[in-house]
């Protein structure tokens, strides 16, 4: 251990310059934390330091510059120091950095620049529930003069639900931030929206696949609406369908992948929850959804057309929701394209509805078609528990249910309901004639065949 005297004493408290080689130890105040008394073998509060050594004295009075901040936002007690909002959700993006990607940090950085210029200097233990409120109001208006503009009520809602996820965070360490309750819950302004799944009818949805097979040129659509549907598979269990996955015998889906979102691009992975590292089906959240007849009878269709497209038989490896596009450009879509083509579906076949003076459909998202298969499957008596394991859903129950009892993946009572309840007639005659009669979205394609509706 070096002795007092190798050390040469600065201008600068908790800075000293090491005579041997000239570099400077800097001492790092950490605090109080929980530390193993060896003695007792008991975990106990003490002061811990420690030191950092630096070539030069500008870095090593940086070092301490810093550690003095962190010393000043750190709550001695409950009466004395201030919690500045503005470190308080500088501590709460850093904890959650590691589980954000790159976008979502990028929109949360972005929102707590706005919060800044409003709450920032503000201690938060002084933040109530009318604070909240007026500056969601403020953020309404038009403050270009500070570089903030008037902002919509949807992302209004999504700062609100950053500031609530803040609160708690702080409450979890209340002797640091003294905050003992959640005042972003009950501000009025900002009140986030839940949305509630839009149901069709049986009866609703057979015209809306019927629509789709008469006008869709692209069948990728019409497989689309039919795995949905039909199958109850989320958007990513779509994507990630692939045409060995498809038992036909079997009458079952064997959903064991998808293709997920992510900030760039897309990623396969496990279903919805899954674990990719489990060593089970159950694990891994894969199962095996119902394949009506109805629905085989659409997806070859689509794979005729893909074989058409391609000039070759489908390859077991190839995936089932392919666009034309995709298919000539030999690429993978964006998971996210699902939403914008079942959008522009629904937007031409309420178009058409509304000119032979019907009532349009309401909005639907395509996870509303997982909404209506539940549905439909069980207000029609469909066993429950057929339901749950088809869609990928954990059955609830008593000790029977949770713990004896095992799928045994018979989807029976689940697709002869489905065969019923949609009455669709799955048939196009001359496959060739209908994909080359007009190019890929032709609007003059569509009004002849929609008068067949």
């Amino acid at each position: 251990m070096a002795r007092k005297e190798d050390y040469i004493p600065t201008d600068f408290p908790g800075i000293k310059q090491r005579k041997s080689d000239g570099k400077y130890i800097v001492t790092i105040d950490l605090g109080r934390q929980m530390k193993l008394n060896k003695k007792t073998g008991e975990m106990e509060m003490r002061q811990c330091k420690t030191t950092k050594i630096v070539p030069t004295l500008k870095e090593a009075k940086a070092l301490t510059g810093k550690n003095n901040a962190v010393k000043r936002r750190k709550k001695v007690s409950r009466v004395a120091g201030k919690v500045l909002f503005s470190d308080a959700i500088d501590d709460f993006l850093a904890f959650y950095d590691d589980d954000w990607g790159n976008s979502h940090r990028e929109r949360q950085a972005s929102y707590a620049r706005r919060c800044k210029a409003y709450l920032g200097k503000m201690d938060v233990r002084d933040i109530d529930t009318r604070t909240i409120e007026e500056f969601f109001k403020w953020c309404k208006e038009d403050h270009s003069e500070v570089g903030y503009g008037p902002i919509i009520p949807k992302t209004i809602q999504k700062i609100k639900s950053m500031l609530s996820k803040m609160w708690k965070f702080m409450k979890k360490s209340q002797h640091k931030y003294g905050v003992t309750e959640n005042v972003v819950m009950d501000a009025e302004y900002g009140k986030v929206d839940t949305y509630e799944a839009a149901v069709i009818t049986p009866e609703e949805y057979s015209e809306l696949l019927e629509f789709a097979l008469k006008n869709e040129l692209d069948y990728s659509n019409i497989a689309l609406v039919a795995l949905l549907g039909m199958a109850g598979l989320r958007r990513g269990e779509v994507c990630g369908l692939q045409w060995k996955d498809i038992l036909w015998d079997k009458k079952l889906i064997d959903v064991r992948q998808q293709r997920a979102q992510r900030n760039v691009g897309w990623e396969i992975t496990c279903p919805k929850n899954g674990d990719p590292d489990g060593k089970t089906r159950a694990e891994r959240r894969q199962r095996y959804a119902a394949l009506p007849d109805k629905l085989a009878e659409v997806l070859k269709l689509v794979a005729k057309q893909q074989e058409i497209y391609q000039g070759h038989e489908i390859k077991p490896d190839e995936y089932v929701y392919r666009q034309k596009v995709d298919i000539v450009n030999n690429v993978l879509c964006n998971p996210r394209v699902c939403d914008r083509r079942f959008n522009e579906l629904q937007t031409r076949y309420n178009k058409i509805r509304e000119k032979q003076e019907k009532e349009p459909l309401p909005h639907l998202r395509n996870h509303d078609l997982r909404h209506t298969l539940i549905s439909m499957c069980i207000n029609n008596g469909v066993d429950r528990l057929q339901v749950s394991c088809s869609v990928g859903h954990r059955p609830e129950g008593n000790t029977t249910i949770t713990t004896y009892w095992h799928d045994d993946n018979n989807r029976a009572e689940m697709i002869e309901c489905i065969d019923r309840l949609i009455t669709t007639e799955i048939v196009i005659p001359n496959m060739e004639a209908e994909i080359y009669r007009k190019p890929l979205g032709s609007p003059e394609g569509r009004v002849t065949r929609n008068n067949e509706l």
